[in-house]
């Protein structure tokens, strides 16, 4: 059963005082860049349509454009995109003045290419693959199904002069969601019915069970709720920002103290008579640093990057060697949050140089001072550290998802 869907996105956003709501940026991407990613995931959605305002096609086409070659469409005529072997592809199609004329449009232009359509709102951005599946599935079986939920509240008719009227049993109530699937000779029946007959319902489902074919319900999911009003909005942003991926990682770097050399420690030259043996500046903390930075992404270990046999990386900073660190991590699509270094040293003295390494370093980062820490410790004059042969460092960072 070859299936698509309509994805009605040509509201005005009157309730989100006139800004479109399928055009706002929720997360770094719009609204309705974030519902097209349910559906280009689903392989077996083959045609997709997107209704949008006449006026706003230009604008989608672009916008849409380096989105869609991700998923491996290209622009075929204006509005329109295929996949390279044709095997699906997206429609942009102007909108009618209700949401019903908008579906219609929409079936349209899925005539005679699909048999099981799949309707739901740009600006249900939260919509899963679950639940999109225990629709369709219901659908292809039965004909009609819709996602629906338990009603919270009660609920209650209002009469004249904003009397309450009778109260509803919550039992017997449910408030539909999309997705909404059905056979489209079955959709298309009913809207074309409620055309001829001037009729507008509030949803697809509604004009099916009105044109004499029942419609199932599925259950719903309330985070598949749909962004209205700012608040909406604000709710998506905050549901988003918990959804990020936090990852961790931890380094550990040591170095030898020899004569002759600085001693380079968070990018902060300290006097002493000893500095640490390296290819590069040797900067124990830093090495530290970046190898906790990789781990936390993945990306294997400073070495790989930065190896000592590289003739360009000898004495260089380790601040560039971190700078290029932090770059790769952002690359992988992550940001630096904070970082906690503990150097181990019998001598000498590091806390005096602290403050100076926080800042160094917050600035490489793009973090604030207060998300980096430094802590110093000795070993109680035990091990290679206490015998002042070397210095040592420990680093953990944490990382979150752009």
């Amino acid at each position: 059963m070859r299936k698509g869907v309509i994805i009605p996105a040509a509201g005005r956003g009157r309730r989100m005082g006139g800004r479109k709501k399928q055009f706002l940026c929720l997360g770094g991407k719009t609204v309705l860049e974030h519902t097209l990613t349910v559906f280009l995931n689903h392989l077996e959605i083959a045609e997709l349509v997107v209704v949008l305002p006449a006026e706003d096609l230009g604008e989608a086409y672009e916008l849409l454009t380096p989105f869609l070659k991700q998923w491996g469409f290209v622009g075929s005529t204006f509005a329109s995109f295929v996949t390279s072997d044709g095997k699906r592809q997206l429609q942009l199609v102007p909108g009618g003045r209700e949401r019903q004329d908008s579906v219609f449009h929409g079936l349209e232009a899925l005539k005679d290419r699909v048999e099981l359509v799949v309707v739901h709102d740009a600006a249900r951005p939260f919509v899963t693959r679950e639940l999109l599946d225990r629709v369709v599935r219901t659908a292809a079986e039965k004909g009609a199904a819709t996602a629906a939920v338990p009603v919270a509240d009660t609920v209650v008719t209002v009469e004249d002069n904003n009397r309450a009227g009778e109260f509803l049993p919550r039992s017997s109530l449910r408030a539909v969601q999309t997705p909404q699937a059905f056979h489209f000779s079955l959709l298309w029946k009913a809207h074309l019915k409620a055309r001829r007959e001037g009729y507008y319902g509030t949803d697809d489902a509604g004009l099916v069970v009105r044109a004499g074919h029942p419609v199932y319900l599925v259950e719903g999911d309330p985070g598949n709720f749909k962004i209205t009003t700012p608040i909406d909005l604000k709710k998506g942003e905050a549901l988003l920002e918990g959804k990020k991926k936090v990852l961790v990682g931890m380094g550990y770097d040591v170095h030898r103290l020899v004569e002759g050399r600085k001693l380079v420690l968070g990018g902060v030259e300290i006097p002493y008579s000893h500095g640490l043996l390296g290819h590069s500046d040797a900067d124990v903390l830093l090495h530290a640093l970046c190898d906790a930075l990789l781990g936390a992404v993945g990306a294997g270990d400073i070495g790989r990057y930065f190896p000592d046999t590289d003739p360009s990386l000898r004495g260089i900073s380790s601040l560039v060697l971190l700078e290029r660190t932090v770059a790769l991590v952002q690359e992988k699509g992550f940001r630096v949050q904070n970082a906690d270094v503990t150097v181990v040293a019998q001598a000498p003295r590091v806390g005096p140089y602290v403050e100076e390494m926080r800042t160094n370093i917050a600035r490489v980062l793009g973090v604030e001072t207060d998300r980096v820490n430094i802590k110093a410790t000795t070993t109680e004059k035990l091990g290679f550290a206490g015998r002042g042969e070397g210095i040592a460092a420990y680093a953990v960072v944490t990382v979150t998802e752009v």
